[in-house]
């Protein structure tokens, strides 16, 4: 009997953790939504809203070409010169809209 319990309860919680990380993959794996940032729309070169390893390579390159880029100068973050793998993982994907300022009346 308690060995019936034990792996009934081992079941379920089996089954939260297996649906818990079915829904962490899925809001990872999301096609970002709106128009796409200019880095973007210049380096995302298969559009799937993601930079990979070639994608994220190309842009580390063009930065080491032309550090004042200013593209992609705003990204570097420690002001060294280099995009890191961290730096380029952080520039956003679409641009984000922005609301237009209310005129007085």
């Amino acid at each position: 009997m308690k060995r019936t319990r034990l792996i009934a309860c081992m079941t379920a919680l089996l089954a939260i953790a297996a649906s818990s990380a079915v829904a962490a993959n899925s809001k990872n794996n999301k096609k970002p939504t709106g128009p796409p940032s200019a880095v973007y729309a210049k380096y995302d070169v298969d559009h799937n809203g993601k930079l990979n390893v070639e994608e994220g390579e190309s842009v580390r390159k063009a930065y080491a070409k032309n550090p004042n880029d200013p593209l992609l100068k705003p990204f570097d973050k420690d002001h060294d010169g280099i995009l890191s793998d961290a730096e380029i993982m952080a520039i956003p994907a679409t641009t984000k809209a922005v609301a237009s300022p209310k005129k007085p009346k």
